[in-house]
């Protein structure tokens, strides 16, 4: 018998290759169709014998040969699977030794991983940019609603004073003690005056 050929003992050689490795061993091409084949025969063994000794044996073989190939093609699965994750970071894995299938998969998961790192990370940030000018514009509307407000309380002008003036009481009874570039609130008769005298000038809110 070839020493490559599929047999339980092979299969327990490349499951070490694989856990001692944290890269992909070299298999034979056919090595997914020759343990499918090696299973079948197993399995065409089974049916034929009459033993029931035999029928134990070969029943044990079939069920760790199994587990041997699950082994196997998972450890090959992980390390496929952060090969793909490495080359879509920017990575260069190797891929020297996958089969055509194991490539199917790394090609299929590295076109997923792009995809979605393109879509969760592109619609954060639309999401974040839209979150941030939504706050702006109602930041806006509240100070446009806010001095709308001020305007509908407070229907008396205000003024910014040009010059200091000593302290005097307005037509208000109220006293008054303005300082150049005081911002105030007046009535309308003291702020035609003061206006008049360029006191002060009116602003436009």
């Amino acid at each position: 018998m070839d020493e490559d050929e599929i047999s339980y003992r092979v299969l327990r050689k490349i499951q070490k290759q694989e856990q001692n490795s944290p890269k992909l061993s070299e298999l034979k091409h056919l090595f997914y169709k020759d343990v499918s084949e090696y299973l079948n025969s197993l399995k065409d063994r089974l049916k034929e014998e009459t033993s029931t000794q035999k029928q134990k044996i070969l029943e044990e073989e079939i069920k760790n040969t199994k587990k041997i190939f699950l082994s196997i093609y998972e450890q090959r699965e992980k390390k496929i699977l952060l090969a793909a994750i490495s080359k879509a970071r920017g990575g260069k894995p190797s891929i020297e030794h996958m089969k055509e299938l194991e490539k199917e998969l790394f090609e299929k998961t590295l076109e997923t991983i792009n995809n979605s790192r393109t879509k969760i990370l592109m619609k954060g940030n639309k999401s974040e940019n839209k979150i941030i000018e939504e706050k702006k514009n109602d930041d806006i509307e509240n100070k446009k609603k806010e001095v709308s407000s001020n305007k509908t309380k407070n229907k008396n002008p205000i003024v910014r004073i040009k010059n200091g003036v000593p302290e005097f009481i307005g037509t208000d009874k109220k006293k008054y003690r303005l300082n150049k570039n005081d911002i105030i609130s007046i009535s309308p008769d003291i702020c035609k005056i003061l206006c008049k005298r360029d006191i002060s000038e009116k602003i436009e809110i």
